[in-house]
């Protein structure tokens, strides 16, 4: 996560508002030569497109309501949170909820008293608009940078910032194009007075100008800042900044969206995979794993001892960063979150009566210990015990009856969420579930663990890209045992992943054929990636999300003795064809005819 230095104040000052940079006050003299013929105060500028990145959880600030989880992984039991409003169907409702990751809460960010400004309410639409502009506004001045050291250094500098603005201008147009589909792709600075009437492009062209300005972008930046001239001065807060890495992992993963089952069919009318784009998303892929390979101390999974570090922290200061495992996440808007453990606890615990609950539809992922799925005769899986020798993440994730939920001993000190259970009830389980990934056991009223906590939601895990790694290869080079070429099979990168978690390689069973393994990996992300704003995404990208099973969501009844346990249908989502993509803003839509809306809203 990035905390800004000093020599960058200028930047934020300047672009706390929604302005251009120089739509200035007469009275500040600041000119374009100020600005953009110095390295130290260009980056400036180039800072507040970080500023517009929304930390997706805390768009949703303010009413603890896990706002980013809306596939079939929880029920709500908040009537006014995203994900209740998705799974009535009434997807509309993104523009209308006050802290939707995706409108973010402009109030906020332009309130009236400046300690609101520039606070993490940010949403995709409205920041990643601006983002894209502050880009467009900062590639058309490169050739202004003037002052440096030497030809050497000024070269360096001027790839380093085209090749963040190239990032964010890609990473912004992807986070729009995947929710909504082909849009226009802003690649230049268009005056007040323009008449702009861009039609949408299709998915696949829109993506191919996602992935134009991201391969640039990693052709031009750093593994590591530290170890370059322009990166001493700033030694120490460096990390957060937009790397090699991160622009190889968003370049593979913009790839493998569009080779998805739906874009691909939107783009074609063929709903399976894009073969010849896999390979091109596996290629960006391998690209940030042999990365990882040469430099282990700065990138790389984290143990499982330390897992815990891709989420939070019992020891945040002001440039608390997370673990190496993180390739790309949103920057630190505040110096650490401690007060919003509320938004993973319960009401008797100190929470604040909005909670996710795990459905049992998506706990049913979580396979055995010995790495085989509950499904299995001989998984060992018994349902009258359910939560016994499960895979170690069903325990790092899921909350389940009986286990430990705080230090001290109290009445509250263990889980009690079987029917009529102390916490089972509207205020805190709807399912039989909690969840307990992004905090410690002692973030609670009792234990008071809190005062130098800071959680996370990671956009991009190295994990991940091992997982969509796999899932490229096994749907290009002819299944689990096919490989990128220089790379490692599909099979090893997975696992890679689960070896991590203290599991076996994969059981030949699921490695049997192209399509079993296909299933068995979107089981496995579902396990990995739990809650961390994913599944949304996959459901929709492998066109299965207007599926029964994926619209089914299930609790689990049972007794205090666990003598009976009744897997209950709570509800039914409402997803159609049209649900598939988010619809546009009507004021949008209304502007010009070839700003078209989606079909169906």
């Amino acid at each position: 996560m990035l905390k800004l230095p000093v020599v960058f104040v200028l930047g934020l000052l300047l672009f706390a508002s929604c302005e251009d940079y120089l739509d200035k006050s007469p009275e500040l003299s600041i000119t374009e030569a100020d600005v953009f013929t110095k390295f130290s105060t260009f980056q400036g500028y180039v800072e507040n497109i970080y500023q517009n990145v929304p930390q997706i959880d805390m768009g949703t600030a303010g009413g603890g309501d896990f706002n980013w989880n809306y596939g079939d992984d929880v029920i709500m039991t908040g009537s006014n949170s995203l994900c209740t409003h998705f799974d009535a169907g009434n997807n509309r409702q993104w523009t209308s909820v006050g802290w939707s990751p995706y409108a973010g809460n402009i109030s906020q960010q332009i309130g009236n008293a400046e300690s609101k400004k520039d606070q993490g309410y940010k949403g995709w639409w409205h920041n990643g608009w601006l983002g894209i502009r502050l880009c467009n506004v900062a590639l058309s001045h490169l050739e202004d940078l003037q002052v440096a050291a030497s030809d050497q250094l000024l070269t360096e500098q001027r790839d380093l910032l085209e090749g963040q603005s190239r990032f964010f201008r890609g990473f912004f147009h992807f986070h729009i194009l995947r929710s909504f589909g082909g849009i226009a792709y802003i690649d230049t600075v268009f005056a007040p007075s323009d008449k702009i009437r861009l039609p949408r492009l299709s998915y696949y062209e829109t993506a191919m100008k996602v992935a134009e300005d991201l391969e640039k972008a990693a052709e031009l930046l750093p593994v590591n800042w530290d170890l370059l001239e322009s990166g001493q001065t700033t030694i120490g807060s460096n990390e957060g900044r937009i790397t090699k890495q991160a622009a190889y992992g968003y370049l593979g993963k913009n790839l493998l969206y569009a080779a998805s089952p739906l874009m691909n069919g939107v783009s074609t009318g063929d709903y399976s995979y894009n073969t010849e784009l896999c390979k091109d998303a596996a290629d960006a892929f391998l690209k940030v794993i042999k990365i990882a390979n040469e430099n282990p101390a700065i990138v790389g999974l984290e143990t499982w001892a330390d897992y815990y570090k891709n989420f939070y922290t019992l020891k945040a200061t002001t440039t608390t960063v997370l673990g190496k495992e993180i390739v790309y996440t949103a920057p630190l808007y505040w110096s650490n979150k401690r007060w919003r453990y509320g938004e993973f606890t319960m009401t008797y615990l100190g929470g604040w009566g909005v909670y996710a609950s795990p459905t049992e539809n998506y706990v049913e992922n979580f396979g055995m210990a010995n790495g085989l799925s509950i499904r299995e005769a001989d998984s060992g899986y018994d349902p009258m015990n359910r939560w016994v020798n499960r895979d170690p993440r069903f325990e790092y994730n899921i909350l389940h009856d009986g286990e430990r939920l705080v230090v001290k001993e109290n009445v509250d000190s263990w889980a009690q969420l079987y029917n009529g259970g102390r916490h089972r009830n509207t205020s805190n389980s709807l399912t039989g579930y909690g969840h307990s990934k992004f905090k410690d056991i002692t973030c609670n009223s009792y234990d008071n663990g809190w005062a130098q906590y800071s959680y996370e939601v990671p956009l991009l895990r190295l994990a991940d890209i091992y997982l969509m790694y796999a899932e490229a290869v096994n749907e290009a080079y002819g299944g689990p045992t096919g490989s990128a070429p220089g790379g490692i099979t599909a099979l090893q990168a997975v696992n890679i992943v689960r070896n991590r978690a203290t599991l076996p390689n994969v059981d030949a069973r699921y490695s049997a054929s192209k399509e079993t393994f296909r299933e068995f990996l979107r089981e496995e992300r579902a396990v990995e990636l739990a809650f961390e704003n994913h599944r949304w995404y996959d459901l929709r990208r492998w066109h299965v999300a207007h599926l029964l099973k994926y619209r089914e969501k299930y609790s689990l009844d049972f007794d205090k003795e666990h003598t009976q346990f009744n897997k209950t249908l709570y509800l039914t989502r409402v997803f159609d064809e049209k649900h598939y993509w988010l619809p546009f803003p009507t004021d949008q839509v209304t502007l010009y005819p070839e700003f078209t809306q989606n079909p169906g809203w």
